[in-house]
């Protein structure tokens, strides 16, 4: 290898196992790996160690929107190397219409783009027909430019993206194989619903299509590992056939673990997701928090008398919604940034046929998140305020119960106690609650589950949502921490205080 390569971090025994079989082979490989098994470190190593053994300069991850945050922040974490990390997301196109192909001081540079870009159209022409010059043509054509003559790397994180041979996105990413010398596929669900093998042909395709050149089109594959039958003039997919020959091929160009095989990884994993309000809720976020009131685009007014109003004033404003005063209460929209956060995990969890609870505070969040479920045709039993005791206990049973994805929505006040939901284990905190007896019962819902658990927190930035955060997991005197430092309920960078300005009136 000529240098030695130096972890930044110490790998678990199961990431330097896949590492080793990662170098040896000629062209990359799929990590096949559960979710929070630390696949991205894993490859971040392993291209680390491919700069020093062959050189590598230039890595393109294509991601979900959603964890583009997180690849910058473990490259940095992880990698012992100078690298030069460009966000290529929408608003990253328009800061970089051309990749910079310059790399200065840097050892290495890791473009980040999301799947979007490559089923983006161009712009319509006066024919009708859609123009080459802009959408995912150009951005293709832009990487290929930005790549070079230099041999580069590929990695599509959470592959099952591209599953579907017909989509767009994969049909591009698919066409953009032979740029790349190394290419490498990573996800927990690399097929989605029970034992649908064709679900792996277009990763395939883009990771070695030699593997199953005997089946070079969709179709054969479908037929070789699938039965189906006729139903009403459409094949319908009845159950798997050949697996035998399936997975031994498919375990030459992969590897895999699973989570509950992992002995040196925690039982429990904790996730912040930083959501950034903006717009309408960060202006009504930024009113509150200064002044105690705020003046909704309707003219109409929330406001808090004392300082643990306000507190409950601002969890609400960064779930989306604002509340009147009384005599004539009323709440109202006003942002949809947490449902934009939560909406990713809901499709993950019905696209690896997995159970997922999501605890939230408020009424208002309640009923988004059941209208979010819906939209997306996910079954979701509710624990809250106002439903009978024999309705909830029948939710309980139907979710523990069902065996497909689903959603267990809670309540806190009213889901925290006596219930046991450890058919699922993963939760989602939509909202936080500022009772630690609340916050700690609900997360015991899950704690008896077979499989590892993971907890995942979505947490406006800078905003009360951290302050609440930081004392449940100290001394869980949430009162405290919000009337001792009021400060910390600013966000930071917010401009002027009102009181500089017209302060809103009623």
């Amino acid at each position: 290898m000529g240098k030695k390569y130096h972890f930044r971090t110490k790998p678990y025994q199961h990431q330097w196992q896949a590492i080793k079989k990662m170098v040896a082979s000629p062209f990359g490989l799929a990590l096949l790996m559960d979710p929070r098994t630390g696949k991205t470190k894993t490859t971040i190593d392993y291209f680390g160690i491919m700069h020093l053994k062959h050189d590598l300069r230039r890595v393109l991850v294509v991601c979900p929107t959603r964890v583009i945050g997180v690849w910058m922040e473990e490259i940095h974490r992880h990698s012992p190397h100078l690298v030069d990390v460009v966000v290529w997301d929408r608003e990253g196109r328009k800061k970089y219409p051309t990749l910079p192909r310059e790399m200065g001081r840097y050892d290495m540079q890791v473009v980040i783009v999301n799947y979007e870009a490559f089923s983006t159209p161009g712009k319509k022409l006066p024919s009708g027909k859609r123009s080459k010059a802009s959408g995912r043509f150009k951005f293709r054509s832009e990487i290929q430019k930005w790549i070079g003559d230099d041999d580069a790397l590929c990695v599509l994180d959470e592959s099952h993206k591209i599953k579907n041979p017909s989509g767009k996105a994969a049909n591009m990413l698919v066409s953009m194989r032979p740029l790349f010398r190394w290419r490498v596929i990573l996800t927990g669900t690399p097929v989605t619903k029970a034992k649908r093998a064709h679900d792996l042909y277009m990763q395939w395709k883009f990771l070695n299509p030699e593997r199953f050149r005997d089946y070079p089109t969709a179709d054969e594959f479908k037929n070789q590992f699938g039965r189906w039958i006729e139903v009403d003039g459409y094949k319908k997919w009845v159950g798997p056939r050949n697996m035998k020959d399936l997975h031994a091929r498919v375990h030459k160009d992969s590897f895999a673990v699973h989570r509950e095989d992992c002995f040196d990884l925690p039982a429990r994993e904790d996730l912040i997701e930083p959501v950034i309000i903006k717009g309408e809720t960060a202006r009504v976020y930024d009113e509150m928090a200064k002044e105690m009131v705020a003046r909704l685009q309707n003219g109409e007014i929330t406001e808090a008398p004392i300082a643990l109003v306000q507190a409950l004033r601002l969890s609400q404003i960064t779930g989306g919604t604002a509340n009147t005063p009384p005599p004539d209460p009323r709440t109202y929209r006003i942002g949809v940034e947490k449902l934009d956060a939560l909406k990713p995990h809901l499709e993950d969890a019905q696209e690896r046929a997995e159970k997922i609870v999501v605890a939230a505070r408020f009424k208002a969040d309640l009923n988004a998140i059941a209208a979010l479920c819906d939209d997306l045709g996910l079954p979701c039993w509710q624990l809250r305020g106002g439903v009978k005791r024999v309705d909830s206990d029948r939710y309980i049973t139907e979710f523990r119960k069902h065996d497909d994805a689903g959603v267990f929505l809670m309540q806190p006040s009213s889901g925290s106690l006596g219930i046991d939901l450890s058919t699922a284990a993963k939760m989602v905190w939509y909202s936080l609650t500022p009772s630690f007896v609340d916050f700690t019962q609900s997360c015991d819902r899950i704690a008896l589950s077979r499989n590892s658990t993971t907890f995942i927190y979505l947490l406006a930035k800078d905003t009360v949502d951290e302050v609440i955060y930081q004392a449940l997991q100290g001394d869980g005197q949430v009162a405290k921490a919000i009337t001792s430092t009021p400060e910390k309920l600013l966000r930071a960078g917010s401009i002027t205080l009102l009181s500089d300005k017209k302060r809103p009136r009623k």
